[in-house]
């Protein structure tokens, strides 16, 4: 960048003013920038500083709670308005000099609680101590300052630039005036979508599989903003933008201006800072709290099964159906009575239906206006943000949901290094995360536990050496779609019978894992390798991926890549009419998942030893989000002791085995 031009009387004439005025060529200077107002330099044609960017975002996640127009706090929505902004009688911003702006002397403090600083030990602002600005964010405005506080001003002859990351309002914006909403929406799997480290070595390894072909197919659900700012979907989560890793945040449903009625996440998120876009919701009255605040307006489809659709059900560009929660409602029973995915989904019980006027009421937005004062819309009935599903966050409690600043210029796990500050902040921050982690389970649990249940039927005595049956039904509970549902072919439900002698030793199993907590089926390692026996009895609900080989028969493989025939794929859109066939000529999938309010029985056959005495008999109903055997396959088996399985529903019985007595049998 250019320097300004200077005059080569500047120097006398700063002397001479000494002289007469006997005040410091410092002080002069200060008083100069303080009096006069600060414009875009006129000497650069189009200036930028690579800081202001940061300084936004900092101002926007910060300090624009409070202070924006309509209150009575300076405005510092917009680098017009705060430029030239006075505060207490001294200049907000005083371009070169960062310790004479007033901004800069509320938020600077001794961070590094250094003994020599002569800076405050807290700052004035933020009130809130895990918003107190880092090191790193210290620098950052105190170098824009210096530099001139320069903003990006765009030439006459252009209207459009790349989009950045102060287009986007962050969740964090939103949080100042939808504090209930953000707070439930921060333990979401929306709010996990990107940061699962499943999802971004399932996403690398498709990469791999597909030498890159697939591009951001995956990525763009798990991140609409960050396709949206041209991250590819090789990136890795550590140099993703921070907007980026919020994944499903608030602006991808809110900002839809109509429906799209695409799958794939194949729509617009319109640009724009929190307070120059619309924003859509679900109430027809739909209000804005001050003219200053940003625009509401209801969109009808934010409320239809659609509209989830657009993510939930996904299709390959080769025509092989991934995901079909969508299509399952679309021929439930749930979608004749009329009901959505909203109303199981976002509910105050998860799993069960409930209409919008039987949802609890509460404030949809309070907006603070000064001096402690708030303002609230009226009360209306309210959704829970937290969109329960199978899944949960495997990351430790101090990256989800929420992570301070601080902790991504410092490593938090060495403590021996931390001030106190970071440590008493820490601290409260596995607090929070871990209150919100018990609450996003709890609701899994319900969610889960909703979905179906066992009927079990066993005799209550039999003969040594003799059969018995094992009876069961599993039964869905779910009429919006099937259980499991979405992409079934890695989340496991299955049933798991034990029946043990009176020494406590298993006469017969199905359903329990092999030595890598796998299920014995085709997937297991050790089925494979004869280390284990084939459970030919197994009922399990995961549907499987199941594709061509070069031999001309098919097989179930783990991931949705065919490498039988091609050792080296690209994807392609498909060659031939997929939709009239019905699926692709070389890969489909083995749809196993239970349809909605459904029944399926087995009967398990068990052959008693000749030991008499009480036999213990235990079904259980189980699911599981991830096999252990996937995770092996996309190259995170150290990930694997997190797994966890829950059991749905349980059945135990005792059996009397009785000595054969020569007679038959009778039950």
């Amino acid at each position: 960048m250019s320097q300004p031009c200077r005059s080569p009387l500047a120097p006398a004439l700063l002397v001479l003013a000494v002289v007469l005025t006997g005040r410091t060529p410092d002080d002069l200077l200060t008083s100069a920038a303080q009096s006069a107002p600060y414009t875009v330099r006129s000497d650069v044609e189009h200036p930028f500083d690579p800081d202001w960017p940061d300084v936004q975002l900092i101002l926007a996640q910060k300090c624009n709670g409070c202070h924006r127009p309509g209150t009575d706090q300076t405005d510092l929505t917009n680098w017009e308005t705060f430029i030239d902004a006075m505060s207490e009688d001294e200049r907000l911003i005083v371009p070169g000099n960062p310790e004479a702006s007033k901004l800069y002397q509320v938020v600077s403090w001794n961070h590094s609680e250094s003994l020599d600083s002569k800076a405050d030990a807290t700052p004035r602002m933020p009130y809130d101590e895990t918003e107190w600005l880092t090191g790193g964010q210290l620098e950052t405005l105190a170098r824009w300052i210096r530099n001139g506080a320069l903003k990006y001003r765009l030439p006459e002859t252009c209207s459009t630039r790349p989009l950045l990351e102060i287009d986007f309002p962050s969740a964090k914006e939103c949080r100042a005036c939808h504090p209930k909403q953000y707070e439930e929406w921060s333990r979401s799997m929306h709010a996990y979508a990107q940061h699962s480290p499943i999802f971004e070595a399932f996403n690398l390894t498709l990469q791999e599989r597909t030498s890159g072909t697939i591009g951001t197919f995956c990525s763009r659900c798990h991140t609409p903003l960050g396709t949206a700012l041209g991250e590819n979907g090789q990136r890795r989560n550590v140099n993703r933008s921070r907007l980026s890793m919020e994944g499903v945040t608030c602006v991808v449903c809110h900002r839809m201006e109509r429906p799209y009625y695409k799958a794939n996440t194949r729509r617009h998120i319109a640009p724009g800072r929190l307070s120059e876009v619309c924003m859509y919701g679900p109430f027809s009255d739909a209000v804005s709290l001050s003219e200053n605040s940003h625009g509401s307006q209801q969109l009808v489809s934010i409320r239809s099964s659609a509209f989830c659709g657009a993510c939930h059900d996904v299709t390959s560009p080769q025509g092989i159906r991934l995901e079909e929660a969508f299509s399952e409602w679309q021929n439930s029973p749930a979608a004749r009575r009329q009901l959505t995915c909203q109303h199981c989904h976002m509910g105050p019980v998860q799993g069960i239906p409930t209409l919008e006027e039987d949802r609890p009421l509460g404030y949809a937005a309070m907006a603070p206006v000064g001096n402690g004062e708030t303002f609230a819309t009226a009360k209306r009935p309210l959704s829970d943000h937290t969109f329960s599903g199978p899944d949960y966050s495997i990351l430790p409690d101090t990256e989800f949901p929420e992570k301070l600043d601080w902790m991504y210029e410092k490593d938090y796990r060495q403590t021996d290094l931390l001030t106190e500050h970071e440590k008493r902040s820490l601290n409260d921050l596995r607090r929070r995360n871990r209150r919100q982690l018990r609450i996003a389970q709890e609701k899994r649990y319900e969610l889960l536990k909703n979905g179906a249940e066992l009927c079990v039927d066993v005799p209550n005595c039999a003969e040594c050496g003799g059969r018995f049956n094992v009876a069961v039904a599993v039964r869905s509970r779910f009429d919006g779609h099937n259980f499991p549902t979405g992409f079934t072919e890695e989340r496991q439900f299955w049933v798991s019978v034990e029946v043990c002698d009176p020494a406590g030793h298993c006469v017969f199993s199905s359903g329990t894992f092999d030595a890598n907590f796998d299920l014995r089926d085709e997937h297991s390692h050790a089925v494979e390798a004869g280390e284990a026996s084939w459970d030919a009895d197994l009922l399990n609900f995961q549907s499987k991926f199941v594709a061509l080989t070069n031999r001309g028969t098919e097989r179930s493989v783990i991931l949705s890549v065919n490498r039988h025939l091609t050792p080296l794929n690209f994807l392609r859109p498909a060659d031939s009419p997929v939709a009239a066939f019905g699926r692709h000529s070389s890969f489909r999938i083995s749809k196993g998942s239970l349809p909605p309010l459904s029944t399926v029985n087995r009967d398990y056959a068990v052959r008693l030893p000749k030991t008499p005495g009480d036999y213990h008999v235990r079904v259980r109903l189980n699911y599981r989000h991830i096999p252990p055997h996937l995770m092996d396959e996309i190259g995170a088996p150290h990930l694997k002791h997190l797994l966890e399985t829950v059991v749905l529903d349980e059945f135990e019985s005792t059996l009397n085995v009785q000595p054969r007595s020569g007679g038959l049998f009778r039950r």
